[in-house]
């Protein structure tokens, strides 16, 4: 009788035990989504991009060359693609001194 019940509560206490790695699993789980929402909420508040209800304040008559900022203009200009011919490339051994 002493094995059946000894058996018993070994078997109660390992159900115990998976119930409570479950627990931890789920909790884990859940922070971690939590952070990663966290993270992406803050990323998309403090990366600088397309302006949302914030607009851009200012007169463009006033700042000398300023053109107004369209919705695919980034500000920046691009220079135009070099017409610029190079050789076929070489390989080159040995380093320099």
């Amino acid at each position: 009788m002493d094995t059946l019940a000894r058996q018993d509560h070994m078997a109660g206490t390992r159900d115990v035990a998976l119930q409570k790695l479950r627990d931890v699993t789920i909790a884990i789980a859940v922070a971690a989504t939590a952070a990663v929402g966290l993270m992406a909420w803050v990323s998309a508040a403090t990366i600088p991009g397309t302006p949302g209800t914030a607009s851009l304040t200012g007169n463009t008559a006033t700042v000398p060359n300023s053109q107004p900022v369209t919705s695919g203009d980034d500000g920046f200009t691009q220079a135009p693609p070099s017409t610029r011919q190079f050789g076929p490339a070489a390989a080159v051994t040995g380093g320099s001194r």
